[in-house]
């Protein structure tokens, strides 16, 4: 089984200021080298498929360790700058011998199962459309397009929501397949090159490459050999952007959609690299530097041999981003009471982050947290007797509005509760948490279970201890009743904030 990897960097785009389709330039090129040096470690032999301009960057700038470099893309021209996924297409047409297809946003942890590398086809998962998601594209089509591979066109007629193979993985055994299916990509593509303008081309993607394998597959009849079982809507993807969960929890990372563009997950992959393989990470940080780039305020800091943080409220990018929240008062709040609470709230956080914190220790502990989850919780046995504490850098500022919930409602992506929030009036708990980065510090909305751990482990105490210290917040009937219900919450509560680097074990 070959193992491989496309990246095609089309004329128009500039790696190191192009974001293709993440958070920033940066945390796509931290994406390639995790995903390229993971691989590398368990497989060894690891293709890539690329035109000159993407290997000059993973090869000569980037330095990972590919076993061979196969430059055929060279030839390829795309008719359309979106239609990214026919460079992957065209790399399963050349292929000779059974192999499997990684994408570059995706992180291994563990090798795959034999079994799932013997199939004639593989793939990560089949997936289901949702009306709210890619049936509009689909409509699109259907409306503008003239030509249809005969599968896809009896799959769109059938009046059921159609389904895909996810192509995070994509391979196997069955190479005439891949011919057949690469011939038809490019022909309902091109024979559709016309109607590109009228559509969401980006969206098209996953009807020419995952619908049509689906398809296709199905009319020949052909099994496909999936890593997740069942069927998972196409806006339902969990779990596959936890970092803090792997190697034990978890082995299989994807980084699919709406994950890129969510800075947080992007700060924990890029942490994840600076933790396994320091050097590519401080390779890839010099590169933007050396170029004169501007790195992502919220995860890096553009001077390393800076002692101590010094907050420039103007220049700061989460201050700037909670002051435009703060000037988003809902029609039905008092705007007097909201502006004063803001007012309050963001009088107190400025003062706390005045503090000088040294950048070496909060680096320090950054290196130091990624261990913190895998350290607590990977031995299930023996999770009751660990000793936990919260972290003293941390500040709660309490306030009448949830003023971290806005200002996530406005900076994270693909988190439905934050895109529903509404704002109304209560007590509400901000999380403090200062960063070795340039805006200097995280924000978090925390609720009362999350304060009360918070205020209780000022002192070490073992989570077995908690977890009794805490039935004195909670009603009778439910320790009696659903006393697993009860010790469930709290571990994810205790796990959350060790993730946020509120608590620490001992």
């Amino acid at each position: 089984m070959n193992f491989i990897q496309t990246l095609y960097i089309d004329v128009s785009k500039d790696p190191f200021r192009d974001n293709f389709g993440w958070v920033a330039p940066e945390y796509h090129l931290i994406g390639w080298a995790l995903s390229c040096l993971q691989l590398h470690k368990l497989y060894g032999n690891i293709t890539l498929y690329a035109n000159s301009r993407a290997a000059h960057l993973l090869i000569d700038s980037l330095r990972l360790p590919y076993s061979n470099i196969n430059l055929a893309h060279d030839e390829l021209i795309l008719i359309h700058p979106e239609v990214w996924a026919l460079s992957k297409i065209y790399t399963y047409s050349l292929q000779e011998q059974p192999f499997l297809h990684i994408d570059g946003d995706v992180f291994l942890f563990s090798s795959f199962n034999p079994d799932l590398l013997k199939g004639e086809l593989i793939a990560q998962n089949v997936e289901v459309a949702t009306e709210n998601h890619y049936m509009h594209t689909q409509n699109e089509l259907m409306q503008y397009f003239t030509f249809f591979p005969p599968c896809v066109k009896r799959d769109f007629e059938s009046g059921i929501p159609f389904q895909a193979c996810n192509a995070g993985i994509l391979g196997g055994h069955n190479l005439s397949f891949f011919h057949d299916y690469a011939a038809s990509a490019f022909e309902y593509v091109h024979q559709n090159a016309d109607s590109l303008k009228y559509i969401n081309v980006s969206n098209f993607n996953v009807f020419f490459e995952q619908h049509l394998f689906y398809a296709l597959a199905k009319e020949k009849g052909i099994p496909v050999n999936v890593l997740i079982g069942g069927i998972i809507e196409d806006n339902g993807y969990k779990n596959m952007s936890d970092f803090q969960d792997v190697p034990f929890n978890c082995y299989y990372l994807h980084l699919l959609g709406h994950f890129k563009r969510d800075e947080f997950t992007c700060i924990q992959m890029a942490a994840k690299l600076r933790e396994l393989y320091p050097e590519y990470y401080e390779r890839i940080v010099a590169l933007f530097r050396g170029k004169n780039l501007q790195l992502s305020p919220c995860g890096f800091m553009n001077d390393l041999n800076q002692s101590t943080k010094h907050i420039d409220e103007q220049a700061n990018t989460h201050l700037q981003r909670l002051k435009h929240a703060a000037k988003q008062c809902p029609p039905n709040i008092d705007k007097e009471l909201f502006q004063s609470d803001f007012k309050t709230f963001y009088r107190q956080l400025l003062s706390f982050l005045q503090t000088n914190d040294s950048v070496e220790s909060l680096s320090q502990r950054d290196l130091a947290a990624q261990h913190w989850v895998r350290h607590l919780f990977s031995e299930s046995s023996g999770l009751l007797n660990q000793m936990i504490v919260r972290c003293a850098e941390t500040e709660i500022i309490e306030s009448a509005y949830n003023w971290a919930g806005l200002f996530n409602k406005n900076w994270r992506v693909g988190a439905g509760y934050y895109s529903d929030l509404q704002i109304e009036s209560g007590q509400f708990y901000n999380l403090v948490v200062p960063e070795a980065t340039d805006n200097g510090f995280s924000l978090y909305d925390i609720n009362e279970i999350d304060n009360t751990l918070l205020q209780l482990l000022s002192e070490p105490m073992s989570i077995s201890d908690v977890l009794i210290k805490m039935q004195d917040y909670f009603d009778d009937d439910i320790l009696q009743n659903h006393s697993e219900v009860y010790q469930r919450l709290i571990l994810t509560s205790i796990k959350e904030l060790v993730i946020k680097k509120a608590i620490q074990p001992v």
